[in-house]
């Protein structure tokens, strides 16, 4: 989740007083907004154009109600039966479910301290009926890794060459300091691009932009379901999102949530970097952990919940067969204080240190 951050509270209060004056009001509330009105669509893509590098279209845009359905739809529709999604061996961890409920098999592809990589991608496409590859190549989750622009360009060709479907993952573009162009820049014919507010403004929103490859593919997508409400975003969320676009406020949010993150990147290289194993790029939520041999992952999250320290199993993260041995992903943001946070990770430094 975002971090709460000075000013949040009240850029949001003054776009709901705002909200509450329109004479729409009662559309708002009372009727579905579908995909965005022409207005939020219009927004968002001036918006979305400091990622993407220019305004998309809005036929090719839609406002939906959040990552999670958005993927629901495409593994569903862009995958045929007898074909595989492939992924980053550890991923983001709802893909796993995700696909189970669609009914899609998930092929774990290789991947370094670049992310992805393309010649494992490209063995997987030789071997494998693969029909759409789902990436998450800035500040990796839950690795940290930033894909190179190189890395991209790479991926992007094996794409070309095998007619694959690109779901990319942006979730974290607006708030990196290190965000290269996304994949969606250099093969925007291939790509599904996703951007969600939920780390840049706040995940109760619950909604994500979508911009297909074409005005054509995403009438085709979006056609055979138009009316699945989960695919819709909740019309104040709407609202209230194309007001702190409009206004400004949104990127001040996302300013101050980078910025808090970076304050508490320094705090985990203060406790936990000389000890070494460490893996971050500075604008991740999150640190990905090296455990010394000594630990068994499952033995070190009984000891770090013995510390007061909670901790997720990273197996999560893992696609299904295949399991993480020796790393866990440390969480800087549920921590409510920097207090609070340096006190769990020097427990933390303590527990590893138990058995150096």
């Amino acid at each position: 989740m975002a971090p709460e951050v000075a000013g949040f509270r009240e850029h949001v209060m003054e776009g709901l007083s705002k909200i509450a004056t329109l004479p729409e009001l009662s559309d708002i509330v009372q009727r579905h907004r579908f995909h965005g009105t022409t207005h939020d669509k219009a927004v968002a893509a001036q918006w979305l154009a400091r990622r993407l590098g220019s305004a998309p279209d809005s036929s090719r845009l839609l406002l939906t109600g959040g990552t999670q359905n958005i993927l629901m739809i495409l593994f569903s529709r862009l995958v045929p039966k007898g074909s595989v999604i492939a992924a980053e061996k550890l991923t983001y961890a709802a893909i796993g479910q995700l696909a189970m409920l669609t009914g899609v098999s998930v092929l774990p592809i290789e991947i370094d301290s670049d992310g992805m990589r393309a010649d494992s991608l490209e063995e997987a496409c030789m071997s494998q009926k693969v029909a759409v590859v789902y990436i998450n190549p800035t500040d990796h989750n839950p690795t940290t890794s930033v894909m190179s622009v190189e890395r991209r360009q790479s991926i992007a060709e094996v794409a070309r060459k095998h007619g694959l479907a690109i779901v990319e993952d942006d979730v974290h573009g607006f708030i990196s300091k290190h965000a290269p162009p996304p994949i969606a820049t250099i093969a925007p014919e291939h790509t599904w691009y996703i951007m969600t507010v939920s780390k840049c403004l706040g995940i109760g929103l619950r909604a994500a932009y979508l911009v297909a490859p074409s005005a054509e593919t995403l009438i085709e997508v979006a056609a055979s379901i138009p009316s699945v409400s989960a695919w819709f975003v909740p019309g104040l969320s709407a609202a209230l999102i194309t007001n702190l676009i409009e206004t400004g406020a949104a990127d001040e949010i996302a300013r101050s949530i980078s910025a808090e993150i970076g304050s508490r990147q320094e705090i985990a290289q203060e406790v936990l970097g000389p000890s070494g194993g460490m893996h971050t790029n500075g604008s991740s939520l999150h640190v990905w952990l090296d455990l010394p041999h000594a630990w068994a992952i499952e033995d070190f999250v009984d000891a770090a919940a013995q510390a007061g320290v909670i901790l997720r199993h990273p197996n999560v993260f893992a696609i299904p067969g295949f399991s993480i041995k020796s790393n866990i992903r440390l969480s800087l943001i549920a921590p409510a204080t920097h207090s609070d946070l340096r006190e769990g990770l020097l427990r933390i430094a303590r527990v590893l240190q138990s058995r150096m």
